[in-house]
């Protein structure tokens, strides 16, 4: 399968779901897939949405690549990626030992002001998810949530208002 091709030019949803169940047939394209999504080719970002639609597929298949996306955020600059793994990683629980780098650049995602909102929402999730596992940043997550509401589009205040509400 030539996914380069199939994903040039950029395919609609459904041309993509399809594309995604034909590598959930045959899991050894993952692995090619994620090649892709970490090459510094000048679309790859198609391969990162590509990995999403797998995981609406079979999430067992995308699960092996979630710690490599992990690595990979905090010097990630790329935003169509970073949307795409925080959105994957924002799905699974953390694995252990989380590194501190991770958790400070979901942070800093959170509070720049030129952070796409889809990626300050996939944030400020992980984070909250983290929250459960460490207390201590609640009260901090809790405060940027409020600061950034100021300013916040509509679905970055409903998705803020509901994480509020269980951090307290």
């Amino acid at each position: 399968m030539d996914l380069k091709k199939l994903l040039d030019p950029f395919p609609i949803k459904k041309e993509a779901e399809l594309v995604a169940q034909s590598i959930a047939k045959d899991p050894k394209h993952v692995k090619q897939l994620w090649e892709w999504c970490i090459s510094n080719e000048k679309h790859s970002w198609r391969a990162t949405w590509l990995m999403d639609k797998v995981y609406d597929v079979d999430p067992n298949l995308v699960r092996p690549y979630i710690p490599k996306m992990i690595a990979l955020i905090p010097t990630l600059e790329n935003e169509s990626k970073q949307r795409q793994y925080l959105k994957l990683i924002s799905c699974e629980p953390l694995p252990r030992g989380i590194s501190g780098e991770f958790i400070n650049r979901c942070f800093d995602l959170l509070i720049n002001a030129t952070t796409a909102v889809a990626v300050k929402v996939h944030a400020m999730q992980i984070l909250y998810n983290f929250s459960s596992r460490e207390p201590d940043i609640k009260n901090e997550l809790a405060l940027i949530l409020e600061e950034q509401m100021e300013h916040g589009t509509a679905g970055f205040c409903a998705r803020a208002k509901k994480l509020l509400k269980a951090l307290r």
